[in-house]
């Protein structure tokens, strides 16, 4: 069935050689569909086991989601990512689709995901060392610091260098474009782009756009900062609990004001992380459930079961506490559709635009939209987790596969969809091919002279496409990703223990 829909492309695609390529795609498809079945019906009785802040793997996940979709819309359907109404050029304006309406457009708003990267890795790296810190175990701290440190290039840089080796060979095969006039000029031009855009940490937070995979940008804005929240949690690792979260939080709104903003999402997943751990330490000293459950026995003392909160007074409170964080979830939403052009003429956003620090510079269109991005990734990650409904959407099971594959996704999607979109889609005109020569592909098959056309358009070539992304996502997690992982643990394994007996000597002598 999966092979007779792909063979159905046959007269679509513009090019022989995607043909040929889209031609293997099915056997892969099928094998990959019926091995997760298989994976799937053998650990059914075995799901996996969520934990305290499983909510974020999930989080994640959806989030690389939509980067996905966003790169997808704005390389194939540019003309979808404008606000609903909204036309950059009134002459030449469409009718507008539904998808382009508030809140719904957050399904490719991918430049707000990348903020949430940041603030969720701010929270990852940093649990575990400041829950060593509150149970005033400063040496397994620290161990924890140095072990992160350490592993965190091989585990961030390893996995994109490893991707890029293989669009080089995809250009010089002829099924990219990009070639140089011999292979040592594209060697040397790949090591450039490795060195200089993909393993080079001294940008901070300014966009390198890498030859060969331009979204790898974020890969060493999220190097230099892992190291600046490394360096900041072991400055905080002896000072109480009160003073380090004044300390950090005024980090955060230092680093604002200055326009760093990955600096202060990362400093904000700290921050959130230590209120994470002060949470989870109130209900165990006051024997209250987790989330998932509704009732507590004490034990010890042989009291009766407590609901939760204990009290009109209590759930009222409770109460309030969700309707402020679905509230902060609804304006984090609204925010996150912030279009790529004309903000200043967008209702809602538009108010927006002159509110921020004068170093986010209201000139620059994508200025205002980092500051803005930054406070409701910080606030999305405070309340995802606090919302029942939410929470249970982020701890389902694609969601929590998703934040498994997440990374690969990130990586591996903008190939992906330069190897196949242009012979989905189609890019030209073919006139001998179609009675009414509107072009080749799903906008010469389907059309795109209405809103309802150019919306199936896009809804079906990200459709085909998407499976294609998820299956060489997994398998570039399970053949790479998680090997490397494997690797860096190895190679600090090594390290430590060839480090220890010189350390003895020199104490000892």
């Amino acid at each position: 069935m999966i092979r007779r829909a792909f063979l159905r492309l046959r007269y679509l695609l513009p090019c022989p050689l995607s043909f040929r390529l889209m031609s293997y795609l099915p056997i892969l498809l099928q094998s990959f569909l019926s091995r997760s079945y298989t994976r799937a019906s053998k650990n059914h009785r075995k799901p996996s086991r969520l934990h305290a802040t499983s909510y974020l793997d999930g989080l994640r996940g959806l989030a690389a989601l939509v980067v996905c979709v966003c790169h997808y819309t704005e390389e194939n359907h540019p003309n979808l990512t404008t606000w609903y109404g909204v036309f950059p050029n009134p002459a030449l304006a469409l009718e507008p689709s539904w998808i382009q309406l508030p809140f719904v457009r957050v399904i490719f708003s991918g430049r707000p995901a990348v903020h949430l990267f940041f603030v969720i890795s701010g929270f990852a790296l940093s649990v575990k060392a400041l829950a060593a810190i509150r149970e005033r175990k400063f040496e397994k701290c620290h161990s924890i610091l140095a072990s992160a440190a350490f592993r965190r290039p091989i585990r961030l840089c390893g996995p994109p260098v490893v991707s890029m080796v293989f669009i080089v060979l995809f250009i010089r095969a002829g099924w990219l474009r990009g070639a140089l006039p011999t292979s040592r000029q594209q060697f040397n031009d790949w090591v450039a782009a490795v060195y200089y855009h993909v393993i080079w940490p001294w940008s901070w937070d300014t966009h390198l756009y890498p030859a060969y995979n331009i979204n790898l940008w974020t890969i060493p804005v999220e190097l230099c900062h892992s190291m600046l929240l490394f360096l900041v949690v072991l400055a905080m690792s002896r000072i109480r609990t009160t003073v380090r979260v004044v300390i950090v939080l005024a980090l955060v709104v230092y680093c604002l004001h200055c326009g760093k903003w990955a600096a202060a999402e990362f400093l904000a997943g700290m921050l959130l992380a230590e209120a994470h751990l002060v949470g989870e330490e109130k209900r165990s000293h006051e024997h209250l459930p987790l989330a998932n459950s509704p009732t507590c026995l004490d034990h010890s003392q042989g009291e009766k079961p407590k609901i939760w909160g204990g009290g009109a007074r209590n759930s009222a409170i409770r109460g309030m506490e969700i309707i402020l964080h679905i509230a902060i979830l609804m304006a984090a939403l609204f925010i996150a559709g912030w279009p790529n052009v004309d903000s200043t003429r967008t209702p809602g956003i538009r108010l927006l635009v002159p509110r921020v620090p004068k170093a986010f510079n209201p000139h620059d269109p994508q200025g205002p939209q980092k500051f803005w991005f930054a406070i409701a990734a910080m606030g999305s990650v405070w309340s995802c987790g606090r919302v029942s409904f939410v929470r249970k959407i982020l701890e389902a099971r694609f969601a929590q596969y998703a934040g498994r594959i997440s990374f690969a996704v990130y990586i591996v999607h903008g190939p992906v969809f330069n190897l196949f979109s242009g012979a989905v889609l189609g890019v030209s005109r073919r006139p001998e091919r179609w009675v009414n020569g509107k072009g080749s592909g799903l906008r010469g098959w389907i059309g795109i002279d209405t809103a309802f056309n150019r919306t199936l358009c896009w809804a079906t070539g990200f459709t085909i496409l998407f499976p294609v992304v998820l299956m060489v996502a997994h398998f570039f997690c399970r053949f790479v990703d998680e090997p490397l992982v494997r690797l860096a643990k190895t190679v600090e394994s090594w390290a430590v223990s060839d480090a220890e007996p010189a350390l003895e000597r020199d104490t000892n002598g």
